[in-house]
Parts: structure tokens; C-alpha cells; sequence
């Protein structure tokens, strides 16, 4: 069993070693407060998400498990609640990019789209554009 929650100001410092031990590069995260995160009853952090709300578009970035304590049916379920998060936010869609095009991301509905696709605001949040042109672009309608 586990809690999905919104991050908070005390979850930073945790948050960001999280990521740091994934090898992920922790320079430019989104705010704090932009993270969803996983954790057990006992409140270990079991996985992280940032949810960058962009106008009435929501940009992923960062999905990281602990890998020690992941299983498949746990990503899904984490995922999906991470989609309901999105839905209760209004959100229309989400976006990400990825090194490779993802069967994981097909599974929820999303798909590869090309740039010009992508709404502007968007397409100017500096990870993305610093990335769009090297990585995959997928997206999610949710309404």
C-alpha cells in the first residue's frame, strides 16, 4: 500500500536526492510544489513526478522509482494516479519528451506528436525546448 500526495516545501531536500541518485540531472526541476510523490505507510519515498502546470497543459518531468521497492502493478498505479491528479487540476493535456518513443506512455493513451503540435507556452518552458529537438514528444488529451 501506498500514498500518492503533492510535494511540499519540507519534501525539497528529499525530492532532489531522490532524483539525484537516479542520475538524473536535478538543474532545472520545476518547483517543489509541482512534484507528486509515492511513499509508503511508513513514509518512505517510493517514486517522484513533476507535473509543471503550463496554462491548461501539464508538462511531466522526472518520473523516478526506487527501484528497490518497484514493481510493474506499483508504476501503474502510481501513473494512474498521477493522471488523476491532472484530471482534478482541469488540465486538457500532458506532455513529455523521452529519449525513445514508450510503449509504457502508449499503454495511457498517450502519443508521439510532432513539435508544431505542442501549444506555445509550452514549447517555451526552457527543458523542453532545450530538449524538443533530440527527444520524442509524446501527448495525452484528457478531455
Amino acid at each position: 500500500m501506498f500514498l500518492v500526495r503533492k510535494a511540499t516545501t519540507d519534501d525539497a531536500v528529499a525530492v532532489r536526492n531522490f532524483v539525484m541518485q537516479s542520475g538524473l540531472d536535478v538543474d532545472g526541476l520545476p518547483d517543489i510544489e509541482s512534484f507528486l510523490i509515492a511513499e509508503s505507510e511508513k513514509k518512505d519515498l517510493l517514486g517522484v513526478i513533476g507535473l509543471e502546470t503550463i496554462g491548461a497543459s501539464g508538462l511531466l518531468r522526472a518520473l523516478v522509482l526506487n527501484s528497490s521497492e518497484s514493481t510493474s502493478e506499483r508504476l501503474l498505479q502510481f501513473f494512474d494516479q498521477v493522471l488523476l491528479f491532472a484530471k482534478k487540476a482541469n488540465l486538457d493535456e500532458l506532455f513529455l519528451t523521452s529519449k525513445e518513443e514508450s510503449f509504457f506512455f502508449q499503454v495511457f493513451g498517450f502519443s508521439t506528436i510532432p513539435v508544431e503540435e505542442v501549444p506555445k507556452l509550452v514549447r517555451e518552458n526552457e527543458l523542453f525546448s532545450n530538449q524538443s529537438d533530440q527527444r520524442v514528444i509524446m501527448r495525452k488529451r484528457l478531455n
